[in-house]
């Protein structure tokens, strides 16, 4: 027999709470109706019967707390609010609802971790989280949000969401782009529930860099924005061009933006479906098989476009002829060859699959493109199982459709592409995303292209060269990922193309480096000081360790903050002008003897203060890069003219002991001469540091 008063007592009600039940019979026939068909403990039954909506099927939500799908009064309060909404909604689509919208520890962990760090107030933090994460346990993300320093004293600067500037802000919401009949927009709809998909779609043949980065920001910001997911899929179409490490260096370099896909997929996932969907075109008569070269081909495209100026009141039809003179090839004839295609009986080059498309726009790129095309190559990921792989123009759209695509972000010269791109699915009635362009991202004094960046491996310039804005060479040098996202989001939206000058983006560099790295001092051109009335001691840093350093009375000093003969101009150590050295005191000349400086501790003011280190410091190798190109903007056919050779040089210093323990990517202001991360090539007995950037 059921016994309210006995359950609201296990679950340690409240007794004020207890009384107010007692009082509400709905609520008491929710509890028993929901108590006695699971019998069990959890609270979370308590939560659901006192506040459930009038016409949410409590069974069907208990069901799932039941089986632990719902886990957490978040989730609970968001699937509520779902269902409110969406009464038809069954039990195995809100299972598979919580499944895609619930994220691991690691991405929840890594969300909070860039929230807190965005600039964000504590409170404007929690209510951003709140709405990014309606599935996770409130108190788990308070927990992880407390782990973080909030200065609440000031308010920083923030600069306007770059997704709320210009056209992007005016895009059309899920479910407002048009497609060819209105059953197609519905099934949509019930498989995403109305959110925001977009996805970032690299090829595999070559590692990401800033350009990327834009891109990546966008793909993901824009998901994140309106709480939708962004997929990482990679475009390998084209096996001869991939490779295993591609993969797994782009994704590394995804994450390390700091970034989470919410799904990794590839366009060979869709190859069999694309098989099938080139058979309904042929069925159709909107594909066919065509033998000729791809030489051949690009001129045929040449001789239509000048028939179209020539004569534009010429027969289309007839026109057409000039693509292909297989255009008009019998359907069971083009369907016996594609077959046997598939099956492997030809080889590269001897046939393509082409789209029959609708000339009459006379757009180039409506001038039946390749669909499909044999390629005797094994596949990263398919290995032999296919020799028949599609073109990028036929896999780009049918993964977007596929992935239900709301937002398909591309950069501006694929802005021609869109015609054939809409062409195609709706000639195979699939859902039609909407394409959206913007400019690509270049920034002086360098080259981005996999073309241009390959060719420098002669001159001992690998893909990962800090000189280089690829992502691995700027993590590399080590400019934090917070400083990339922050500058191409400054950037904004725009179609124009231009060159970016690559001393603003030193100036996020700076801001971010100053706010998150460690200081210590460094000597790179040293003399010695023994300083004659002092003994060794211990000296508090007061940086954010509060660490230790010990001051010895055989310091170095750097070279050119001493001369014995100083015009009035110079403001530092001479014999008749005293110096400060940080943290400890002030230093007055007595002699010079042995290469080294004699001196003494002094109470005489002084009008500069300047770095040391103990004679005994670590030894370290630092590396000093400039622009990679003399030219503002490397030229397209000469640019390796305009390489500098010199744009790296390695010199020695010696460094406090707060250098010792660090690790690989570890990053230091060095006083007075700029910012150094620690490189992979650093042993126990030498530690490498890159030069990131001078102090300003």
């Amino acid at each position: 027999m059921f016994n309210v008063e006995e359950l609201l007592a296990k679950l340690n009600i409240d007794k004020n709470k207890q009384e107010n039940i007692l009082k509400k019979e709905q609520l008491k026939r929710n509890l028993e109706l929901l108590y006695t068909n699971y019998d069990i403990d959890n609270k979370l039954l308590y939560t659901l019967a006192c506040t459930a909506p009038k016409k949410i099927d409590l069974l069907l939500i208990g069901k799932l707390i039941f089986e632990n799908t719902i886990t957490n009064e978040s989730t609970l309060r968001a699937i509520l609010k779902l269902v409110s909404k969406n009464e038809k909604m069954n039990f195995l689509e809100i299972k598979n609802f919580i499944k895609k919208n619930t994220k691991s520890k690691e991405e929840v962990k890594n969300l909070i971790k860039n929230t807190c760090k965005s600039g964000l107030t504590r409170k404007e933090v929690l209510i951003k989280l709140k709405n990014d994460l309606p599935f996770e346990d409130s108190k788990e993300v308070m927990d992880e949000v407390n782990k973080f320093a909030f200065d609440e004293s000031t308010k920083q600067k923030k600069s306007k969401d770059w997704l709320e500037e210009g056209e992007i802000s005016l895009l059309h919401k899920p479910g407002e782009n048009p497609q060819i009949n209105e059953k197609i927009m519905k099934e949509h709809l019930e498989r995403t529930f109305g959110k925001v998909v977009t996805r970032f779609p690299p090829e595999p043949n070559g590692i990401l860099h800033i350009g990327h980065a834009k891109a990546i920001n966008l793909d993901f910001g824009y998901a994140e924005k309106y709480n939708g997911i962004c997929y990482l899929r990679f475009d390998d179409t084209n096996p001869r061009n991939e490779e295993d490490f591609y993969f797994d260096s782009i994704l590394e370099d995804v994450k390390w933006l700091g970034f989470t896909p919410y799904q990794i997929t590839s366009s060979s996932k869709y190859f069999e479906k694309m098989i099938e969907f080139a058979e309904k075109l042929i069925l159709k008569n909107k594909a066919y098989i065509c033998d000729l070269s791809n030489e051949e081909v690009k001129r045929r495209r040449r001789l239509l476009s000048e028939s179209f100026e020539n004569d534009s009141k010429k027969n289309i039809e007839e026109l057409s002829l000039i693509l292909s003179p297989h255009r008009n090839r019998p359907i069971s004839e083009n369907l016996k060859i594609f077959k046997e295609m598939i099956d492997k009986k030809y080889k590269e080059g001897d046939y393509t699959l082409r789209f029959k498309m609708n000339l009459s726009s006379k757009n180039p790129l409506m001038f039946d493109l390749v669909g499909m095309r044999i390629i005797d190559s094994d596949h990263v990921v398919t290995k032999d199982k296919y020799n028949l792989y599609p073109s990028y123009e036929f896999a780009l759209c049918v993964s977007d459709s596929l992935e239900d695509v709301t937002h398909s972000f591309c950069t501006r010269e694929f802005f021609t592409r869109q015609e054939s791109y809409n062409w195609l699915l709706d000639e195979l009635e699939l859902y039609k995303p909407v394409q959206w362009e913007f400019s690509r991202l270049n920034i002086s004094n360098t080259v981005l292209s996999k073309r241009k960046i390959v060719p420098l491996e002669k001159y001992g310039i690998k893909l990962d060269d800090p000189r280089l804005y690829t992502i691995k060479g700027m993590r590399r040098r080590g400019i934090p990922a917070q400083a990339i996202n922050n500058f191409v989001r400054s950037l904004g939206l725009t179609y124009s193309e231009t060159i970016i000058d690559n001393k603003m983006f030193e100036s996020f560099i700076r801001d971010e480096l100053n706010r998150t790295s460690r200081r210590v001092m460094c000597v790179t051109d040293p003399i010695k000081v023994n300083i004659r009335n002092i003994t060794e001691k211990k000296i508090k840093t007061n940086d954010e360790k509060n660490s230790e350093i010990i001051f010895k009375p055989f310091i170095y000093i750097e070279k050119s903050d001493f001369k014995m003969e100083a015009d009035s101009d110079f403001l530092r150590f001479t014999p008749s002008q005293p110096v400060g050295l940080h943290l400890v005191g002030n230093i007055k000349f007595v002699k010079f003897e042995n290469e080294m400086i004699i001196a003494e501790m002094t109470e005489e003011k002084c009008q500069k203060y300047i770095h040391w280190v103990p004679c005994d410091s670590k030894k370290v190798e630092l590396r000093i890069y400039d622009q990679l190109f003399k030219s503002y903007n490397p030229e397209e056919e000469n640019y390796l003219e305009n390489l500098n050779l010199d744009s790296k040089k390695v010199i020695h210093g010696y460094c406090d002991s707060r250098i010792e323990g660090c690790q690989i990517e570890d990053k230091f202001q060095f006083q007075r001469i700029g910012y150094f991360c620690v490189d992979p090539d650093s042993t126990s007995d030498n530690i490498v540091l890159n030069k990131t950037i001078s102090l300003k």
